[in-house]
């Protein structure tokens, strides 16, 4: 037999090459990836110390929760975990446990596992003092004989040294009109990366509800939805504060609707959404809530289309959900109004941050 060689090919040994160089293109980040871990410290807030033996979670989050590792701070409050493949898009959240809160950070990038972390928590307080609460915005949407109303609350903890309000008996207290006429109340906390944390709501002794999700220090974010049913078109609006709440933005729908109530003054329509906006001044929890909405108002139903007559000649209105699931179930109007809503409430937060900055100078000089 004879035997036969071959004179290897250059064009393509050099397409092989080719072929492996990007090959070793495509997986060489992953596996620089996985070489970095997630480390950094945890520093008690209030006390202004690193926090030693204290357990450590890291978690992914890609395709639900889940513990890749879990550590101990040494005695200068560092920690570091072993290397976790993830890919390109970590999604990743460095969680401690702490005085029975939960504090998080997020790792949402190779840099950020790159760099070192610090995680901050706090000693807890059941002291109210230096607690702010404020209702900068509040959609009063009527369909039918229906008002579906939405309620985003600020609670903003000042406290100083700075801790956490913990408190069995309630950290954050609101009300609704009279139960006969309020239905499919449902509450949410706002958490880390603007997710909403479903709460249970509490009848308080006193009246009105109460929920016990721990306030941490800084603005927190708190969701309220109901609505009230009337037996007309003359809706009264009537709800007690528990605090003094200051200035809030309200945007009524639709548009033509006669609103009037103590503290009331309107400041025009929305272009983006078409609400009738107004402005509620002075709200204090003596006062509280009342307005009263007059006028017709189409029914809300998933089935209309956007502003489409129904051949009885009467106006439909669009349907759609907020971005949260917590309203995933609750009919709210306007295409678009849950970036709106995002945009008034983080004005909201910057107005407040701005406030709030010359009263610290003001404190500080004192």
């Amino acid at each position: 037999m004879l035997r036969t060689e071959t004179t290897p090919d250059p064009f393509l040994s050099s397409l092989r090459l080719q072929q492996i160089f990007l090959v070793a293109l495509i997986f060489l980040p992953a596996v620089g990836l996985a070489q970095n871990s997630v480390q950094g410290v945890v520093i008690n807030g209030t006390l202004k110390r690193p926090v030693s033996n204290q357990k450590v979670e890291l978690l992914s989050i890609a395709q639900g929760m889940k513990v890749e590792h879990e550590t101990q701070t040494g005695s200068d409050g560092s920690f570091k975990f072993p290397p976790v493949e993830l890919g390109h898009s970590p999604h990743l959240i460095v969680r401690a446990i702490y005085r029975g809160v939960n504090y998080n950070l997020s790792v949402a990038s190779p840099q950020e596992m790159a760099n070192p972390l610090t995680l901050t928590v706090f000693e807890t307080t059941v002291e109210r003092r230096e607690i702010r609460d404020s209702l900068p915005v509040m959609l009063a949407q009527a369909g039918g004989n229906t008002l579906y109303v939405q309620q985003q609350y600020l609670v903003n903890n000042e406290t100083r040294p700075r801790k956490t309000l913990l408190d069995p008996n309630g950290t954050f207290f609101f009300d609704t009109p009279p139960a006969d006429i309020a239905q499919e109340l449902a509450v949410s906390v706002v958490g880390l990366g603007g997710i909403p944390l479903p709460q249970t709501p509490e009848l308080r002794s006193g009246g009105g509800y109460r929920i016990n999700y721990p306030m941490k220090p800084g603005l927190n974010e708190v969701r309220v939805a109901f609505r009230v049913d009337y037996p007309g078109t003359q809706r009264e609006f009537k709800q007690r504060l528990f605090s003094a709440t200051g200035s809030t933005r309200l945007l009524v729908l639709p548009a033509d609707l006669q609103v009037s109530g103590p503290g009331l003054k309107p400041t025009g329509k929305d272009a983006q959404t078409q609400a009738a906006t107004y402005q509620l001044t002075d709200l204090s929890s003596r006062a509280g809530l009342d307005l009263k909405l007059v006028g017709q108002a189409p029914p809300i139903t998933e089935n209309t289309s956007g502003n489409a007559d129904q051949g009885n000649g009467e106006p439909q209105v669009r349907v759609v959900r907020l971005p949260n699931r917590i309203f995933e179930k609750k009919e709210f109007i306007v295409g678009g109004f849950g970036a709106f809503f995002a945009c008034m409430l983080l004005l909201a937060i910057r107005q407040r941050s701005r406030t709030a900055a010359p009263r610290k100078r003001d404190a500080g000089k004192s």
